[in-house]
């Protein structure tokens, strides 16, 4: 016990550990023991406490990742701006000199003289899409007209005298060929005409009847119109026709003729017309031949000039 408490003494009485426990010279051993072991119990309570304190979190040094905000998402039915919006002026480089002294944006006033022209414009521009896009619809053009005609004859059954005896003919269909010039008065047509019309016709005799008719009319045609493009006609015609049939014996005659007309128009161009009539043929009988009567189905064309 002796040789301990020396020990410890000759430990605590080298200058270094004096100075750092802060003891003098002048304290017993005794006191220095205690003194020690107080200190000991003190710095042991301290690393008790210090280790009983929550650990430390480790130091993240990771870069956090880089969010790039994603892009709006359009709702749907969201309205849509009805206007388009007026990017920001840009102002020229120092570099780049500008010969117009004009400022890059309109003025106000040069702005709202170009909104009330445009407005005022506005119904010019609606009828220039509207002429654009809408068919064109041909006038009439009244006036003096030519034209072809061209038809199917269907005449009736007639009879050709041979001094007192009578030879009846059962005719053929047959054709119309003719040319027409007149005036157009808009409800009202006046016409010339001339027209050639033939057909062949079989008798009790073996040789056939051929018949060939000049006829001269001059004709007056009432029109209504029933649209843009489509006109209803009615009319009479009257004239001359000569008059040739030809079997084994020729029986020619003159006489007055006329025709019932009733039919359509439609007008093609400005300038141009179609026309599909009905008529009803009839001529003057003679000393050789009963009357020559038919139906006519005739398509004529009328070029205003």
């Amino acid at each position: 016990m002796i040789l301990l408490r020396f020990i410890v003494l000759s430990l605590f009485c080298s200058s270094p550990l004096i100075t750092l426990v802060g003891q003098s010279n002048e304290l017993s051993i005794d006191e220095r023991l205690a003194n020690l072991k107080a200190r000991s119990r003190s710095h042991e309570d301290e690393v008790a406490q210090l280790l009983s304190q929550p650990s430390i979190p480790k130091t993240d040094f990771n870069l956090p990742e880089s969010r790039v905000a994603a892009p709006p998402v359009e709702q749907i039915g969201s309205p849509r701006p009805s206007y388009i919006p007026v990017p920001e002026p840009v102002s020229p480089s120092p570099s780049i000199v500008r010969e117009d002294p004009s400022p890059l944006i309109p003025s106000k006033s040069n702005t709202e003289e170009n909104v009330s022209a445009f407005a005022d414009g506005s119904k010019d521009i609606e009828q220039a899409y509207k002429e654009l896009y809408t068919p064109k619809v041909p006038n009439r053009m009244e006036g003096y007209y030519f034209g072809p005609i061209l038809g199917l004859v269907l005449s009736k059954d007639g009879a050709v005298r041979k001094g007192t005896a009578k030879h009846d003919y059962n005719p053929d269909a047959g054709f119309i060929l003719g040319v027409q010039v007149g005036r157009d008065f808009g409800d009202v047509r006046a016409e010339f005409e001339y027209s050639f019309i033939n057909f062949d016709a079989s008798t009790s005799s073996p040789v056939s009847l051929s018949a060939s008719i000049h006829n001269f009319f001059s004709r007056l045609i009432l029109e209504k119109a029933l649209g843009e493009r489509f006109d209803l006609r009615a009319g009479l015609g009257m004239g001359i026709g000569i008059v040739g049939l030809e079997d084994s014996a020729e029986y020619n005659g003159a006489g007055f003729a006329y025709d019932f007309v009733l039919g359509a128009g439609y007008r093609l161009a400005d300038n141009l017309s179609l026309q599909f009539d009905y008529r009803y043929y009839l001529t003057a009988a003679n000393d050789d031949y009963d009357h020559i009567k038919g139906h006519i189905w005739l398509l004529s064309a009328g070029l205003d000039l």
